[in-house]
C-alpha cells in the first residue's frame, strides 16, 4: 500500500504536455508513490510514454468524460491519501512530499499546497489567494466553512489538483457522487468532488512548498469557443449548485451557508453574462439568470478579481534554481548554501528544513559555501507587465470575454 496515490487523467492531450506532466510526477522527491494514468478515449498514441514510465499503473477506457476518468481512478487508489493531476500540468519536485508530510504532522484529511498559472513566457503566483498568503489548520464545522468563505472567487478551494485527500474521505465523495447518476459533465466537476470532500473532511491544514504549474493553452476546456460551450459550462455549474444546495437541505447547515452560496451563484452570473455579452450572446442572458436563479445580471464585482490582482513572478531561470534546490534535498552530506534572503530559494529551502526536516545550513557568505544558489532572473517586460497596478487596471478597463483581454493574456 502506497502513502499517496495520485490520479492523472488524459484526452487527446498534447502529447509534449502530457510527456512534461509525467516527468514531473516521476521526478517528485516522495518514492513511496502510487501513479495511476486514465486514458478517457484518447485519439492521440501515448504508447511510447506508457513503456517509459513502467510503474506507472495505466488503464485505457471509453470516453466517458473527466468526471468518470477521475471516479475510476479512485476506484484503483491503494494509497493512505490521493491526490490528482491533469494531464497538461507539472509540479515541482518537493510539492508532493511536502504535502504528504503535511499531512501526517497535522493528521490533515485535506492538505492544499501553493500553486502558479504557467504560461508560454513565464510562471506567476496570485499572492492575494488566501490558501498562498496564509497558514491554517481548521477543524470540523470551520471546514466547509472555510470552503464557502470566498464564494467562487478562489479557485484554490474548488479544484482538485493542488491538493491531496484522505482515501476514506475522497472515497466518500466519490460514493456520493455516484448516487446521483449525473450526465456526462464537461465543467465544474472539480467543484462537485470538492464539495462532497470538504464536506466530509474533519480536518483541514495547507503547506507552502514548491508549486503546482497550472498551464494556460489554448487547448483548455475552459476556454469559451462558441455560444453552445459556454451555454454548456452554465449548466453544468447550475446543476452543481442544485447538488449542493440539496446537500446543504439534509444537514444543519443549510441556514449558515445557503446566503454564501447564493453569493456564489451570484458571481458565477456575473461571469457568464461579461463573457456572453462580450462575445454577442445577448440572447443567452435570461438562460443565464434562470440557470442560476439571480434576479439581474450585473458587472462582475471587484471581490472577484482581488485573488488575481496581486502577483508575484516566479524567476525565469527557475529550472535552474530548481536544480540546485534537488542538490541539497537529496544531498547525504550537511551542506553550507548561500542564498539571497526574501528569495524564491530562500523561502524553499527555509520551510524544506522546517518541514522535512533536511540538513542544510543557509549562509549569505559567498565563500564559506557548498552551494550557491543562482542568480534570480526577472525580465523587466514581464515584471511591467505584471505589476500589481498595471494588472489590477487591466482586469477592471477590459472585462472578460473582450478581445483586447485576449490579446493582452497571450502577452503574458
Amino acid at each position: 500500500m502506497a502513502k499517496l496515490s495520485v490520479i492523472i487523467p488524459v484526452y487527446n492531450t498534447d502529447f509534449e504536455m502530457f510527456s512534461k506532466c509525467l516527468e514531473s510526477v516521476h521526478n517528485s522527491s516522495i518514492k513511496d508513490l502510487e501513479v495511476i494514468v486514465v486514458d478517457d478515449g484518447s485519439s492521440v498514441d501515448y504508447s511510447s510514454l506508457i513503456k517509459k514510465y513502467k510503474n506507472f499503473k495505466f488503464f485505457k477506457n471509453e470516453n466517458m468524460g473527466t468526471l468518470e476518468a477521475r471516479l475510476f481512478g479512485v476506484s484503483h487508489a491503494t494509497g493512505d491519501y490521493v491526490g490528482f493531476i491533469d494531464s497538461d500540468d507539472a509540479l515541482s519536485f518537493d510539492y508532493l512530499e511536502a504535502m504528504v508530510t503535511r499531512a501526517t504532522q497535522t493528521n490533515a484529511d485535506i492538505v492544499i499546497n501553493d500553486w502558479a498559472f504557467w504560461t508560454e513566457k513565464t510562471k506567476h503566483v496570485c499572492a492575494n489567494d488566501s490558501t498562498i498568503k496564509t497558514n491554517f489548520i481548521v477543524e470540523n464545522d470551520m471546514v466547509l466553512l472555510r470552503y464557502f468563505r470566498a464564494f467562487g472567487t478562489e479557485h484554490s478551494y474548488y479544484v482538485l489538483w493542488n491538493k491531496i485527500f484522505r482515501k476514506s474521505v475522497i472515497q466518500g465523495a466519490v460514493e456520493k457522487i455516484k448516487k446521483l447518476n449525473l450526465p456526462k459533465m464537461l465543467f465544474a466537476e472539480d467543484v462537485l468532488i470538492t464539495f462532497f470532500a470538504f464536506s466530509l473532511a474533519k480536518k483541514l491544514a495547507n503547506i507552502h512548498l514548491g508549486h503546482y504549474y497550472y498551464r494556460i493553452h489554448n487547448g483548455q476546456q475552459i476556454y469559451i469557443s462558441g455560444s453552445e460551450k459556454l451555454e454548456s459550462q452554465i449548466m453544468s455549474m447550475a446543476k452543481v449548485f442544485e447538488v449542493m444546495e440539496a446537500e446543504l437541505k439534509n444537514t444543519n447547515r443549510y441556514d449558515e451557508l445557503s446566503t454564501r452560496l447564493y453569493d456564489w451563484k451570484k458571481i458565477m452570473a456575473s461571469s457568464a453574462y461579461e463573457v456572453a455579452k462580450n462575445s454577442k450572446y445577448t440572447d443567452m442572458f435570461e438562460k443565464i439568470k434562470s440557470a442560476y436563479g439571480v434576479k439581474k445580471l450585473t458587472k462582475l464585482p471587484w471581490v472577484a478579481h482581488r485573488p488575481y490582482a496581486k502577483h508575484k513572478l516566479l524567476p525565469q531561470n527557475l529550472d535552474e534554481i530548481e536544480e540546485a534546490l534537488q542538490k541539497v534535498f537529496f544531498s547525504n552530506k550537511h551542506l553550507i548554501v548561500y542564498v539571497k534572503k526574501h528569495s524564491y530559494a530562500f523561502d524553499e529551502l527555509v520551510i524544506m528544513k522546517l518541514l522535512l526536516g533536511k540538513r542544510f545550513d543557509i549562509t549569505h557568505q559567498k565563500d564559506s559555501a557548498d552551494v550557491l544558489m543562482p542568480k534570480e532572473k526577472y525580465s523587466l517586460k514581464l515584471k511591467f507587465i505584471h505589476n500589481n497596478f498595471i494588472y489590477s487596471v487591466g482586469m477592471l478597463l477590459f472585462p472578460k470575454g473582450s478581445k483586447i483581454r485576449k490579446k493582452l493574456k497571450s502577452k503574458l
